[in-house]
């Protein structure tokens, strides 16, 4: 169903920016589609944003504070590893949209905007991970590297053809997380 002309906010705006992201990739982002998908005029779009630039910024930083801020921000409110890690797991669960990560990752190799914006969620997320394996271990190499490893994992995850399911996805992860326990009784 299309949204009544009368009235589009921003986020409607964002959102059909998200479906056009995930079935078009990013080059689907023109003014052109979104006008035509939101059935407005571009006076409408322009209401709203001064530009395309201004409109790719919002659609990654609301990107950027779902899939990164928040999901960090809620997780970091539990206290241990294991509370941590399935708060991070739940949340990721619900929120992670494989076809949206694989657009914009392909659209952070071809756009500098796009790739700053990657490289501060990416950078968020490993320093999270990194915090939350220092519970796991005293020794920060081997923080880093769990780190490393699972976030690794969790992109590699949705990246790989066909992607993963998440039944799968999940079994893998506990036998990744055990890995890491049996490693830190080593040190």
């Amino acid at each position: 169903m299309k949204p009544s002309p009368k009235k589009t906010g921003k986020q409607a705006w964002l959102a059909q920016g998200f479906k056009i992201l995930k079935t078009q990739g990013a080059a689907g982002l023109t003014i052109e589609n979104l006008t035509r998908a939101m059935n407005r005029t571009k006076g409408a779009f322009y209401h709203h944003f001064k530009n395309r630039q201004d409109y790719s910024c919002r659609l990654l930083e609301l990107w950027e504070d779902r899939q990164a801020n928040e999901i960090i921000r809620i997780s970091k409110q539990k206290k241990t590893f294991d509370e941590i890690n399935q708060t991070l797991v739940d949340l990721s669960e619900k929120a992670m949209d494989p076809e949206i990560e694989v657009a914009i990752r392909a659209w952070a190799l071809r756009d500098p905007l796009a790739r700053e914006f990657q490289e501060r969620i990416d950078s968020h997320r490993v320093d999270f991970l990194k915090e939350m394996f220092a519970l796991m271990t005293e020794e920060p190499e081997a923080a880093e590297l769990f780190a490393m490893i699972r976030y690794c994992f969790y992109i590699g995850s949705h990246q790989i053809i066909p992607a993963m399911d998440e039944k799968t996805y999940k079994k893998r992860l506990n036998a990744l997380t055990r890995m890491f326990t049996l490693y830190t009784q080593t040190l």
